[in-house]
């Protein structure tokens, strides 16, 4: 079951699994409460960079004010053709530049 289903700034139909969800608030508790975050990161990014060697995407975007003070709010999702689906979500103090910049 979809908890919901956002288009992402590259035109990609993104979804968020419930065994994701289950999956990412037990790994990373300060996500609980976010999901509107999350839409707006694969919706308007501050960055997206291309993993070739996971064959992911992080999706980065800051917020200034999260259960953990300042941070950006990486997404890091699969794409399948025109689809793909959110493997986790997590705070981070600082963008990890590895990869192809996708969007800027």
């Amino acid at each position: 079951m979809n908890i919901y289903e956002a288009i992402s700034k590259l035109g990609k139909r993104i979804r968020l699994t419930e065994t994701q969800w289950n999956h990412i608030k037990g790994k990373h508790v300060e996500i609980d409460n976010q999901r509107a975050k999350m839409i707006l990161t694969l919706e308007e990014p501050d960055f997206i960079y291309h993993d070739p060697a996971e064959e992911n995407y992080h999706y980065y975007r800051n917020f200034k004010e999260t259960p953990v003070t300042e941070k950006h709010l990486l997404l890091i999702v699969k794409h399948l053709n025109d689809e793909g689906f959110i493997i986790t979500a997590f705070f981070v103090p600082k963008i990890r530049t590895k990869g192809k910049v996708l969007q800027l």
